[in-house]
């Protein structure tokens, strides 16, 4: 991960902003992100995209094994307004008619699901993944202004802040313990780009007793679609981690592709 922000860094040094004192406050930049997330999951008529989603998973047990390597590729489609993932191929060959059996019945539970009372009233919530709660948690640093996909782009690092952070499950520990940079684009405040890392070992199940998580990079690549909606096209994330006497390192890489748009999903 840090050699991917190294030649992040490098691609974008040219095209750096000399007006460093024309930067915007930092508490502008967080405000209108959480605002842009909100704004998004409440738009009733924003289109919806079909897409082909390529999934790699890459396994290493212990020093000295091969990686095995897991390909699949979904067909990313829209049910209520939801993304399902439907599976299409494994390890590049179509699926047999088990296999094609088993995604039915998964559809099936899947439209069952947003039929249900909590599915309705989270839909009806419609709150972003991007909320002050969630900032909060870190402090940001405004570095500077940069060029990407000919759009102007802020480029603010971030840590966790000092103190005790809340903590109610594996997901907070995680979370208090991520830093790194984001790209956020200026005109429409969207994340076009994410690299973290955890700052420190988090313990896994009691008092560690199930493992511990010592090294967990994420890579998140965004892409802007032409009627302006923001799309995740590429994320990567690697994972080493002990679990009781074994060693694990695993990265998963999902691309996506061949976005297509739809029509305005029907509301419950």
């Amino acid at each position: 991960m840090a050699m991917l922000l190294i030649a992040d860094l490098l691609s974008f040094s040219p095209r750096l902003s000399r007006a460093a004192e024309g930067l915007p406050a930092v508490s502008e930049v967080t405000r209108r992100m959480i605002e842009r997330a909100q704004s998004v999951a409440r738009e009733e008529q924003a289109p919806h995209y079909t897409y082909e989603k390529r999934w790699l998973i890459e396994r290493l047990e212990g020093a000295g094994d091969r990686p095995k390597l897991e390909e699949k590729i979904y067909q990313v489609t829209q049910i209520a307004g939801f993304p399902f993932n439907r599976l299409v191929k494994i390890q590049g060959r179509d699926l047999n008619a088990e296999e094609l059996q088993e995604e039915q019945r998964r559809e099936e539970k899947f439209q069952q699901r947003l039929g249900s009372p909590d599915a309705r009233k989270l839909a009806a919530r419609k709150e972003g993944w991007l909320t002050a709660a969630l900032l909060d948690r870190y402090e940001f640093t405004l570095k500077a202004r940069v060029v990407l996909c000919d759009r102007p782009t802020l480029m603010l690092a971030f840590k966790p802040r000092p103190g005790k952070l809340p903590v109610t499950n594996i997901r907070d520990k995680l979370l208090n313990r991520l830093e790194g940079t984001v790209w956020v684009d200026e005109a429409e405040a969207e994340t076009a780009k994410l690299s973290a890392h955890l700052t420190e070992t988090v313990s896994l199940g009691w008092f560690g007793m199930l493992g511990s998580l010592s090294r967990c990079d994420l890579f998140l690549d965004r892409q802007r679609m032409p009627d302006g909606v923001w799309v995740n096209a590429k994320q990567v994330l690697f994972i080493q981690c002990r679990r009781l006497a074994s060693a694990l390192q695993f990265r998963s890489t999902e691309e996506s592709s061949k976005f297509k748009p739809t029509a305005v999903a029907d509301k419950y």
